[in-house]
């Protein structure tokens, strides 16, 4: 089937109405009762003003709406769509009925029946450009949910015609009936009213990636089923590059930070538990040199743990997940020769072994080109990498209990200097990891709990002057209990679930930082953004012996936003930072009973609350993943079907 064209005049939609609610040309109609499942996370600026989901928060800072036009760049419904992405040909707008220099997009899924969550994957070309989750449907009038994005990260790539692929892959059938009718829409903005501590966009951006867009495929490598390995030769006037990783655990991959130690794997017998502990590292390789390395945030999806705690409210990141930057300008002294190189990723997890099956795995090299002619030179980098000093503290006594307490940490710096418009400079990246993950084991696993934190922070210089700094906090606190048969009961499960975020950016940034909605209103110099987020959720899922199954829950999320400044320094203490935007959500049995947000220390509306109360009896219809005696089940919970796989 070719693929469909999108662009011009004919596609170009007016923007959408004040309530910020679709309509039948900008997104997919769904019931008014339908379940708004939403992230928590920093609004956007779009052309009308600062959006959140599906509502729009304030007017544009300071000035009328900007001259924009709107594209719906897909209209599609994903059923039997493993293998099947949604195609199109992408056309640029008219450049003179449309400039742009600013790419928002906004992405809205209606959804009703079982289903589990799928991951998904936005691809210009052989370039993957967003990576996002799906929440879990439930019976008529279903869900619906909206987030926005903005994409002017990958400018170079809105400005040329693209292969648009969208990989969603799902299944429909007797069993889970839950089809995914998704609209994409992206906003093409002119704006010159904004500038902030991030870096403008790339002049050119290079896939690392199995390149199969060609053929109406994603090119997501399937690690380690996949060598994630390319050879590319760049461009000979590069002034700076950075590569972005995006990796995701999936399968048996999908929990690996509740993993157990080697040593504890075969506690009971009968019952082997997965291994190769609670620690991955992503590492990227430079003809086969270590360049960067990246430690992935623990993401839970909407059908993990315990599916009543993502409901409406979705884990931090789900919707969006970020990629980590590694800024490669080290090694232009290499890259810049003229010649191939071999650029490679790969995922390992303690003691360097090879992880589980499977991890989705892709980059881009972000470039920043000198004058046409010119040639950038220097010297082999100097690469200084402490060795891995993983420790599992086991204790375990064979068929009743495993304890552990595992600790690591690592250090990275890539030094050269870097010759490029006649002048030479002295350019590091340098960054710094550590976790600690503990838990306890009882039962085969069924009863678990484990406490974790990963943090690091990654620095790029010029000079010995810090141009881009990160910190993150990722800490983790989930407790699981599940009964076996009991005559009244198939199982019960009963969890708990704390998620931390925090995240500090500094510099010049590849990726929006969030300023955007608040950068008018904001005076002196901005140095960058921070975040912090904690959910807590409780809940309670079980199935009965005649098979109706059930679940009830609460959460509560709050999360808080800031504009930093050069006296507040780098790393994610909030202490002086001014505060542009917080929200609290409190959610009991899927009805929002609290929702408040705050721009600069003012309320906004409360959003009213939604949802009906969860019954406590009856078919709900869930696909859940459960660490059932720490290995992943998949089982349709329902009251007409008691089938596991």
């Amino acid at each position: 089937m070719s693929p469909a064209r999108l662009g011009g005049p004919a596609n170009v939609m007016d923007a959408p109405n004040q309530k910020g609610l679709p309509d039948s040309r900008t997104a997919t109609a769904y019931p008014d009762e339908a379940l708004r499942c939403f992230e928590v996370t920093s609004p956007v600026l779009s052309s009308d003003g600062i959006v959140d989901g599906h509502e729009f928060l304030d007017g544009y800072p300071g000035n009328a709406p900007l001259e924009s036009c709107q594209v719906r760049l897909m209209h599609h419904v994903f059923g039997n769509s493993y293998g099947k992405p949604f195609v199109a040909d992408y056309v640029p707008p008219d450049a003179a009925k449309c400039p742009f220099n600013r790419v928002i997009m906004n992405f809205t899924v209606v959804s009703e029946g079982r289903q589990f969550d799928r991951l998904a994957t936005m691809w210009l070309g052989d370039t993957e450009v967003w990576r996002t989750s799906t929440a879990e449907p439930k019976a008529h009038p279903g869900i619906v949910w909206t987030h926005w994005k903005d994409m002017t990260t990958y400018l170079p790539l809105w400005t040329q015609p693209q292969k648009l692929i969208f990989d969603l892959g799902n299944i429909v059938n007797s069993v889970y009936t839950g089809s995914l009718n998704a609209t994409l829409t992206a906003t093409f903005i002119q704006d010159r009213n904004l500038t902030g501590p991030a870096a403008t966009p790339a002049d050119k951006i290079v896939p690392l990636s199995a390149e199969r867009g060609s053929s109406g495929k994603s090119s997501a490598f399937t690690y380690p089923e996949e060598k994630a390995e390319k050879s590319i030769t760049l461009p000979r006037n590069i002034k700076r590059a950075v590569l972005s990783v995006a990796a995701t655990g999936q399968a048996s991959e999908e929990f690996w930070w509740t993993n157990v130690p080697e040593d504890g794997i075969d506690n009971w017998q009968g019952t082997p538990l997965l291994g190769k502990g609670a620690f991955r590292e992503v590492r990227l390789r430079i003809d086969d040199q270590i360049a960067g390395l990246s430690w992935p945030y623990p993401v839970v999806f909407t059908g993990g743990i315990s599916p009543p705690l993502h409901r409406p409210v979705v884990g931090p990141q789900a919707f969006d997940l970020r990629e980590q930057e590694i800024d490669i300008t080290p090694w232009l002294g290499v890259l810049c020769n003229g010649e191939g190189h071999t650029f490679s990723l790969e995922v390992v997890g303690a003691d360097d072994a090879v992880v589980n099956r499977y991890w989705l795995l892709s980059g881009k090299i972000f470039l920043w080109l000198d004058k046409e002619g010119s040639i950038t030179s220097g010297y082999l980098p100097k690469v200084t990498l402490s060795k891995p000093n993983y420790n599992p503290r086991v204790v375990a006594v064979q068929n009743k209990s495993l304890q552990y307490d595992q600790t690591i940490s690592r250090t990275l710096k890539v030094g050269s200097k870097i010759k490029h418009n006649g002048e030479a400079f002295e350019h590091t990246w340098s960054q710094r990891f550590s976790m600690r993950n503990t838990g306890h084991l009882l039962e085969a696993g069924n009863i678990q709990e484990v406490k974790s934190l990963y943090e690091g922070e990654d620095r790029a210089t010029k000079n010995a002057e810090s141009y881009y700094h990160v910190g993150y906090s990722y800490p983790m606190h989930v407790s699981t209990v599940q009964k076996a048969p009991d005559g009244e009961y198939n199982f019960t499960l009963d969890t708990n679930l704390t998620q931390t975020l925090g995240i500090a950016v500094t510099g010049k940034t590849v990726f929006s930082n969030g300023l955007e909605p608040f950068l008018a209103e904001l005076t002196g110099r901005v140095s960058g953004s921070a975040l912090q987020t904690t959910k807590e959720g409780r809940a309670f899922f079980f199935q009965k012996a005649n098979g109706g199954t059930s679940g009830f829950g609460s959460t509560r999320q709050t999360y808080s936003f800031y504009a930093k400044t050069p006296r507040d320094g780098d790393g994610i203490g909030f202490s002086g930072a001014q505060q542009l935007y917080s929200r609290e959500v409190v959610v009991s049995n899927e009805t929002t009973t609290l929702d408040n947000r705050w721009i600069f220390g003012e309320d906004l509306p409360q959003a009213r609350a939604q949802g009906q109360p969860q019954r406590l009896s009856g078919s709900n219809g869930y696909a859940a993943k459960l660490i059932r005696g720490n290995r992943v089940k998949e089982a349709v919970l329902d009251g007409n079907d008691k089938h596991e796989i």
